[in-house]
């Protein structure tokens, strides 16, 4: 039978939420992904999201009862997950209207004004991007005028009723333009188009002086309807767009573009400072990545002895894009930048062609090949889920699967907003069907290495075979790739903690640390439980603007990120790439003091294999109110024993007595972005 809905007959075996399911998994479930329902004046349970997400996603083509019921006992349970992104927002009316919301991430090039145009609109809808900015690119671009005047208009706010858009643009007279900016994401993008244009079309040769009216837009804290949240103001806005001018007109940044010729130290800024202007207005985080040329000197040094004026250069991780295999000596170099500063990475493109054609870059998190205009497509299961009594339910496993591709096909059905992108996408049908809990559950199988070989083999194969059996059932293109280990660190979060993708668990029993905003109703509910809330340090009350609360997690392992060295994490990320992976198993490699000499070898001599990894200097030294702390098994049943359960009715309260109501507050732990395993888009 052809899926319709999810029978309310159905719908009525579950409770709002899976008994297992643990406080920090409901916890960051609330932060992250439930939606405020304005009519029940509360935020949505987690069977409420699950049904809401999966309706939206087994509608996009069609699907049979059996499969989305099974699709959704696993999701329910734990055990597999859609995308991030599409547990957010699939099936909202913002879902609808802003379909490329539904992807976490995606990849341009930066070599026409659209580009930078397009990353404003992607990044404003939740997408993160990774941009490449050769030098081959950015010599492409337009010559871009210095001899522009900007004025920022004073901010007289319209009333609602009439606020404009789209944006729209005037002229006073033959030099002077004014661009009046929408109401919307749309008009914001429009607006950055108009002034663009300005700097390089001919037909605007005569304009002098370029004025931004900004009185259209909806005061700052004003409530979102379609997307969620409140608005951010204008305030941001008008400082992307005197930033930006900057970049083109003066030399505060870097040596100025040499007869309106822009070098890739400018398309950078630029790139970053759209990204300053989305983190700042909004509450989601903006996730780049800078692809840029071996022999570019400013990129690299581009984040050393920065002043405040250029800390929007901390938005984009930056790696390089070697395309022949590099000097035992150049990589020494690297790793010892690495070592201390955690860049620049780099990317095989050799290999990333190798896999695919037309390669030309990745999106922020590296897991994904991509050529230009194109969105990552993920889904996940849960591997330790699957364990049970220290036996492998491989049935279940391999039938999930089978789910996961079929769901990550459903949303290549989807037309994307932006044409260009959708002709990619439906061309590409591009899944990123990956995994997480994976070394967890080898340590309770107890599995060696070539049991896991053997395992990633029948993975990969029941996800190709099930996509192209679902690819031919829909009479759409064969996806071209079907495979990718993204970071997973939210969505192992919500498996109760899991360890993220391919990654070691910090220590058998540890504490897991979030922080959340103190005014966040999420705050004050934790407080309000009891449970281990802590200032941030160096804050105090009452002036505490962030929150750090302690969760309890146990992980069934026998070895730690600490027990297993740099080659061994080197050797799962080659076996997953040969064995299971045809995109990029994104991996963070942990490493010690003592062996950065031998993994920088290991890499020049698996130069082939390796595609792109990260790299970060393993410490064992603790510090006050650290993400991760390990403590003993005593401790860790203490600290659970005096947890309450979470309580949704409290949360509710909280919203409403500070009027809150659904209003998003900033995801403030995982710093490290996806260095760390996390990525910071949902």
């Amino acid at each position: 039978m052809k899926f319709t809905a999810f029978r309310p007959e159905f719908l009525a075996q579950y409770p709002d939420f899976p008994a297992h399911m643990t406080q920090l998994a409901k916890f960051v479930y609330y932060r992250t992904y439930s939606r405020w329902l304005p009519e029940l004046q509360r935020r949505e349970t987690w069977k409420e999201t699950v049904t809401r997400a999966l309706t939206y996603n087994c509608l996009m083509a069609a699907e049979s009862e059996e499969n989305a019921q099974a699709l959704f006992d696993n999701v329910f349970h734990l055990r597999q997950f859609i995308s991030g992104r599409s547990l957010w927002i699939g099936g909202s009316f913002a879902s609808e209207s802003l379909v490329m919301a539904n992807f976490n991430c995606a990849f341009t090039v930066m070599d026409n004004t659209k580009s930078f145009v397009e990353l404003f609109y992607l990044l404003m809808v939740g997408t993160g991007v990774g941009f490449r900015i050769l030098q081959r690119d950015v010599a492409k671009l337009p010559r871009f005028r210095r001899d522009i005047e900007l004025e920022n208009l004073p901010f007289a706010p319209l009333p609602a009723e009439q606020r404009v858009d789209p944006s729209s643009l005037y002229f006073e007279s033959d030099d002077t333009a004014t661009i009046v900016v929408g109401d919307s994401k749309e008009g914001w993008v429009q607006a950055l188009q108009f002034y663009l244009d300005m700097h390089t079309r001919h037909d605007y040769r005569r304009v002098k002086r370029i004025r931004i009216d900004y009185n259209g837009v909806r005061p700052k804290g004003a409530r979102l309807a379609t997307f969620g949240g409140t608005a951010s103001g204008y305030e941001s806005l008008a400082t992307m767009f005197a930033k930006i001018h900057r970049v083109l007109t003066t030399e505060d940044f870097a040596p100025a573009p040499e007869d309106g010729k822009l070098r890739p130290i400018h398309v950078l800024d630029i790139c970053n400072i759209i990204g300053e202007n989305v983190v700042v207005g909004g509450v989601r985080r903006t996730a780049e990545t800078a692809i840029f040329s071996p022999e570019d000197d400013e990129v690299l040094e581009a984040k050393t002895n920065l002043t405040p004026d250029k800390f929007h250069r901390f938005m984009s991780n930056n790696s390089i894009f070697f395309e022949e295999k590099p000097s035992r000596e150049r990589l020494r170099k690297i790793f010892h930048t690495l070592r201390y500063t955690g860049e620049p990475g780099f990317v095989n493109a050799a290999e990333g062609k190798r896999r695919r054609a037309d390669f030309e870059g990745l999106n922020p998190c590296f897991e994904i090949l991509l050529p230009r205009n194109s969105v990552c497509n993920l889904t996940t299961v849960n591997i330790l889920a699957f364990v049970r009594d220290g036996r492998l339910q491989k049935d279940e496993l391999l039938a999930a699967e089978r789910l996961s591709a079929r769901a990550c096909l459903r949303m290549t059905c989807m037309p994307l907003e932006l044409h260009d992108w959708n002709v990619t996408h439906w061309r590409d049908r591009l899944l990123g069907c990956s995994l997480t809990g994976w070394q967890d559950a080898m340590a309770a199988l107890g599995y060696d290495r070539a049991q896991q070989i053997a395992l990633l083999q029948e993975l990969h194969a029941a996800i190709r075979a099930a996509a192209e059996e679902y690819a031919a059932e829909l009479e759409v293109p064969v996806p071209l790739l079907v495979t990718a280990v993204k970071p997973e660190g939210t969505l192992s979060l919500v498996a109760n903690g899991v360890s993220p993708g391919l990654h070691y668990s910090h220590s058998e029993y540890y504490i897991r640390r979030i922080r959340v905003n103190a005014s966040d109703p999420l705050a004050k509910t934790a407080e309000a439980l009891g449970w281990r809330v802590h200032p941030e340090v160096g804050q105090t009350e009452p002036n505490v603007r962030t929150k750090v609360i302690d969760f309890p997690c146990h992980s069934p392992v026998n070895r730690t990120k600490y027990d297993v060295g740099a080659l061994e994490q080197l050797q799962t990320y080659y076996d997953f790439q040969k064995y299971y992976t045809e995109q990029n198993s994104s991996n963070t490699i942990t490493v010690k003091d003592d062996e950065w000499d031998a993994v920088c070898d290991n890499v020049y001599e698996h130069w082939d294999e390796m595609l792109a990894c990260s790299f970060l200097s393993l410490s064992d030294h603790s510090y006050e109110l650290a993400p991760y702390e390990s403590i003993t098994k005593e401790e860790y049943e203490t600290l659970r024993a005096g947890m309450r359960d979470f309580e949704p009715a409290l949360l509710n309260r909280f919203e409403e007595t500070t009027g809150n109501e659904g209003k998003e507050f900033e995801i403030l732990d995982d710093r490290d972005e996806c260095v760390a395993g996390v990525c910071p888009i949902k």
